[in-house]
């Protein structure tokens, strides 16, 4: 039987992984955001208040005008709730108000049929165009009560549909909401395309994510709030305030430069309030007046505020997904009329920094001030980064105008597993290693992995893993030495997916002998010897036995002599009717008591043996 052990591989960096050069977000890039949202029947018990509802309310106000936007619901059939064109106003207006159409009382849940419907018309890539999918589902790919054809449609997903989103740069982030999910298909699905996928255990959430991913597809200029407070220049043309209300919280309030109220009740021509009243106030101001503003609100780290402006801090697009390890080169500028500003005047005022923050560590601040040249600031991101989640917080702040912009990374910790098995069959000691890498993180067509066996005594063997068939690699070490253990150092060079140079490192592996101890034989009788391995049993045996044999004969003797006394004695005597009564009696209690003797002493070594067969843990 061969016994398999998993290995989960940790990833460490090498001195010589170069980082990779990211591309300066395109400016003239049009951004082209289309929501899939489910309404199966199940969603009354994942999302029994439909906060779905509001989620894509606040979406669809956020998403900036000149980009293009659609919107479909999914269960057994495909619905547009809002057709796919350029956003302006009036879109906008149309679309939250479908968003209360949104139910729960479809049958199924065709993840296929939606995903390929909604991208018909994207077979190629568009370096015009910026797309993104955000795909909100809380089952698994349900389309019969028979098991084969869901089966079909799932791997209809992976190996159709996925691999033409990927050809046409179509980046699906995805949402599971709910344990119930296929989070292992929508995953994948978000990995192989680059996407963000989040896992969402409570529908209250669906607002935060939903701005987390709007930050993503939508590449908006920002201006950033401290402790409710924000500068807005005379270059902003329009500015979007989003505020976060909870349960029992007053009104929100806009404070103007002029100590001017605005509020939901506000008439005026350049102000739009959508007001939600489950949880947010969605405020968009256009000519907004320069200076400093005040949001009289409850303080959210979620409030934004979103400025439409000729002078923008332009950053490398990060990736959504790297591997622990990976560093990347990343440059900022300010830009005006999408011209990089060079001016020594001016960038001379402006403080540039870089926060990078995830949930195990503190905030870490960098100042990108000496790093400047010809107007581009250039670092390296990634050192620092832990898996799952990082953010890195881009802000340039000057005493007239005020920038932000957010980037979030997921950092992947493992990208391959290793099943370890020795093969106990073999006629001499073999083990086995299996890699499998994870396919929508790892182009397997660029990988090469080399090994290294080092024995106890330092000795080494290298060895090149093979490629197998299946896409996994196979390692097969024989004429290992009985018992003795040996270490395994396994390399990794290759691409991501997306092409950028990997190279990496497992934790070591140590092999050792699991090879069933044979079973010890008496060579003179042929016999199986149970108590070879008793050692602890045998001393306590012999003494038991020894103790014995010298109280016992000497019991035994007594016995034997005294009724031989008496019985010769009776016989050459010929003692009377009484006298033999009594000596009877008298045998018989001296019997009595050698018996109860026997008896006590018995006892007395059986204790004592239970007491010291006794495992230590019992005795406490």
């Amino acid at each position: 039987m061969v016994h398999a052990q998993k290995i989960v591989l940790l990833i460490c960096v090498l001195a010589f992984f170069l980082p990779v050069r990211q591309l300066m977000a395109a400016e003239d890039a049009v951004n082209d955001v289309r929501i899939l949202i489910d309404v199966s029947g199940s969603m009354k018990k994942n999302d029994p208040q439909n906060l779905r509802s509001p989620a894509l309310e606040m979406l669809v106000g956020l998403l900036p005008k000149g980009s293009n936007a659609g919107v479909w619901t999914f269960a057994k059939y495909v619905n547009q709730l809002a057709p796919h064109q350029v956003i302006n106003n009036q879109w906008r207006d149309k679309a939250a108000a479908k968003s209360n159409k949104i139910h729960s009382k479809g049958l199924f849940t065709d993840i296929e049929q939606v995903l390929d419907k909604a991208t018909a018309n994207q077979k190629q890539a568009d370096p015009k165009t910026r797309r993104s999918v955000i795909l909100l589902s809380d089952g698994l790919v349900d389309i019969s009560p028979n098991a084969e054809p869901n089966i079909q449609s799932r791997q209809n997903i992976l190996n159709k549909l996925v691999p033409r989103l990927k050809e046409a740069n179509v980046a699906v982030h995805t949402i599971a909401l709910a344990d119930s999910s296929d989070h292992v298909l929508l995953r994948d699905i978000s990995l192989a395309t680059d996407g963000w996928y989040e896992q969402v255990n409570d529908a209250e959430q669906l607002q935060r994510v939903f701005l987390h991913l709007f930050e993503k597809v939508a590449n908006t200029e920002s201006i950033p709030l401290k402790q409710n407070s924000f500068q807005v220049d005379a270059s902003v043309s329009e500015m979007t305030v989003l505020v976060f209300r909870k349960d029992n919280d007053k009104e929100t309030e806009l404070v103007a430069p002029d100590k001017t109220r605005i509020t939901l009740k506000t008439n005026s021509e350049n102000i739009r309030w959508r007001h939600n009243e489950v949880n947010f106030d969605l405020v968009t101001i256009e000519e907004p007046e320069p200076g400093s503003w005040y949001v009289d609100a409850n303080v959210d780290p979620d409030n934004r505020v979103m400025v439409v402006t000729d002078l923008k801090l332009k950053t490398s697009d990060l990736p959504n997904n790297i591997l622990i390890g990976e560093t990347l080169e990343f440059d900022v500028s300010l830009t005006e009329k999408d011209d990089v500003i060079t001016r020594l005047d001016f960038l001379s005022l402006v403080d540039m920094g870089l926060k990078h923050e995830n949930e195990y560590t503190d905030a870490m601040e960098e100042n990108l001030n000496p790093l400047k040249k010809e107007g581009i600031y250039r670092t390296v991101v990634g050192n620092t980064f832990q898996p799952g989640r990082n953010d890195i917080v881009t802000t340039a702040n000057s005493g007239t105008f005020e920038r932000q912009r957010r980037q979030s990374i997921n950092v992947v910790e493992v990208p391959f597993t290793i099943d370890v098995s020795q093969l106990i069959d073999e006629p001499v000691r073999t083990h086995r290693l299996i890699l499998k890498p994870d396919t929508s993180l790892i182009n397997n067509e660029t990988m090469s992995v080399s090994a290294m066996l080092t024995a106890d005594d330092g000795n080494e063997w290298p060895y090149e893993v093979i490629k197998m068939l299946d896409n996994t690699w196979q390692l097969t070490i024989a004429e290992l030495q009985p018992l003795e253990s040996y270490t395994v150092n396994m390399q990794f060079k290759g691409e991501t997916v997306k092409g950028r140079p990997v190279f990496l490192q497992a934790e070591p592996i140590v092999l050792f002998d699991e090879t069933p101890k044979p079973d010890v034989v008496d060579e003179a009788t042929g016999e199986l010897d149970v108590l070879a391995d008793i050692e602890e049993v045998i001393p306590v045996a012999d003494e038991l036995d020894i103790e014995a044999d010298v109280l016992l004969p000497e019991v035994e003797s007594d016995v034997v002599k005294l009724a031989d006394d008496f019985g010769t004695t009776n016989e050459q005597d010929g003692l009377d009717g009484e006298s033999e009564k009594e000596l009877n009696t008298s045998t018989l209690l001296y019997g009595n008591i050698i018996l109860a003797l026997l008896v006590a002493f018995g006892l007395f070594m059986w204790r004592k043996q239970a007491a010291n067969n006794r495992n230590p843990g019992e005795q406490l």
